[in-house]
């Protein structure tokens, strides 16, 4: 009995598609790192994600007004970030398996319940919050949020790749 319940975590264990968030912090990016191996090791598909927040173009009156243009240039350097990622992952890592999303809207939402849903998602790997005590009190973070509602496993990342304390 202890034996078919091994092998059934064993199972659940085996992640096969892994949803990275990204924004260009040094934290996203570790998380990245610890995710190509995680994905290496089980034969896993890496989605690589980052999310511009849209609320950040909007006028006082909730309109986008002569902010598109800065959107576009946001959603392009978004693209190209992304895509430098990409290029980066298969030259360096030898790993081929790995797919770029750039999406506008809610960041909370998108991570932890839109794209997961959307791609399959069995695990998201993200670098837990830069926020400061004060910026988390009002407004939260993006991985608090994540973690309280994705319907799949999340880990935060807060180590170096050798599982060492992060440090700045």
């Amino acid at each position: 009995m202890i034996t078919e319940t091994y092998r059934g975590v064993m199972d659940m264990l085996e992640y096969k598609k892994i949803l990275v968030p990204v924004e260009g912090s040094p934290k996203g990016e570790l998380a990245l790192k610890k995710a190509i191996f995680v994905a290496k090791r089980n034969h896993a598909h890496l989605d690589i994600l980052t999310v511009i927040q849209s609320s950040r173009f909007l006028d006082v009156y909730g309109h986008m007004g002569s902010n598109m243009d800065y959107v576009e240039v946001s959603l392009r350097r978004a693209k190209e970030y992304v895509e430098d990622l990409k290029d980066q992952i298969k030259r360096k890592y030898d790993f081929e398996d790995v797919e770029v999303y750039v999406e506008a809207g809610d960041p909370k939402a998108i991570i932890a319940t839109e794209m997961p849903e959307k791609l399959g998602t069995d695990l998201i790997m993200m670098g837990a919050t830069g926020l400061n005590a004060f910026q988390r009190a009002m407004i939260g973070s993006v991985a608090d949020y994540v973690t309280r509602v994705a319907l799949m496993d999340v880990l935060l990342v807060r180590t170096e790749l050798d599982n060492l304390p992060y440090s700045k």
